[in-house]
């Protein structure tokens, strides 16, 4: 399993990663070993609060408080392994890889190829808040797809034409795979948070009832709570959805669609994308429609929390594979 993913290394390391995404943000620790697949722990994820409205001034000063929550919980837990006699050296900490999610990355072309950039702001605000609590270390950062897609070309078959739609908390992305690279990308600004709203707006439901609706829905004649309005947001976002593939859909036709979300959305996306008729006439009927699930990367990783987290398994995956 080791050799699928991570390199040949000399030495043990441990290694920050930090993941921005636009509706939380979350702080884990890797070790990585000579022969075994890599160790994910201290993991710790802070939520933005749920904005009504905003600008990229106050998304960007919420993202700077939760980060610096969240790194201070992973800075306890290092901290209290150095002070340990045998756990000193998993505690400390030699690099840090910085994963970001939109609104906070773009591409542009380099060559014949497209290359992901990230918004400078938002590296200058996360180097300034990693060095406050961890001090000068190595830092990279790294768009959060760049993980999914290395992910996605080891664990499944490569496809000529794969459509991804990420799915993060307040923007979807879909990045058009040709031959395991990035041949183009846009993004919605829907993502699980739009259809937790509807539920909980239209449907007249708690935060947890419409969690657990998106759980019930998946399961076949089984009416849950705000249906109707889970079916709206469904037609909705399958609008949304086709308008931005049909931007980047090339002349050749897509093999598969797979997507990347937190569960409960991750295959609730994926069932309605399935039986969407409006995407009938973007998409062959030979196209196949599936949730990369946190149980295809869990037998790739050492060790992982008990609820896991799909986001920090992906870029736990692309360090083991840098290294």
């Amino acid at each position: 399993m080791a050799g699928l993913f991570g390199k040949r290394r000399a030495v043990d390391s441990t290694i920050l990663i930090v993941d921005i995404e636009n509706a939380s943000v979350g702080c884990a620790l890797v070790r990585l070993s000579p022969g075994n697949p890599p160790r994910l722990f201290a993991e710790t994820r802070s939520s933005l609060p749920l904005l009504k409205t905003t600008s990229a001034e106050r998304l960007l000063a919420e993202t700077d408080k939760s980060l610096r929550e969240a790194l201070l919980n992973t800075s306890m837990t290092a901290a209290r392994m150095r002070n340990h006699v045998k756990l000193h050296p998993v505690g400390v900490i030699s690099e840090v890889f910085v994963f970001v999610a939109p609104p906070w990355t773009a591409v542009a072309p380099r060559g014949d190829k497209l290359v992901w950039q990230v918004e400078p702001a938002l590296m200058n605000s996360a180097r300034d808040a990693v060095q406050d609590i961890f001090g000068i270390l190595p830092t990279t950062f790294h768009a959060a797809s760049s993980a999914a897609i290395d992910a996605t070309n080891r664990l499944f078959q490569q496809l000529p034409n794969l459509l991804l739609c990420i799915m993060t908390g307040e923007v979807t992305e879909l990045a058009s795979l040709q031959n395991g690279m990035l041949a183009a990308r846009a993004t919605i600004p829907l993502g699980r948070h739009f259809l937790l709203r509807t539920l909980q707006t239209h449907g007249a439901v708690s935060l947890a009832e419409a969690e657990s609706a998106l759980r019930l829905s998946r399961m076949a004649r089984m009416e849950v709570p705000g249906e109707e309005a889970l079916f709206s947001a469904a037609k909705h976002f399958a609008s949304e959805f086709r308008n931005a593939a049909k931007e980047i859909k090339n002349d050749e036709p897509i093999h598969g669609i797979l997507v990347v979300a937190q569960e409960p959305a991750g295959e609730w996306v994926a069932q309605n994308l399935a039986t969407s008729e409006s995407l009938v006439e973007l998409f062959d009927a030979g196209t196949t429609v599936q949730a990369l699930h946190t149980h295809h990367l869990a037998p790739y990783l050492a060790a992982h929390a008990a609820r896991p987290d799909l986001l920090f398994m992906t870029e736990a995956l692309f360090v083991d594979n840098q290294k």
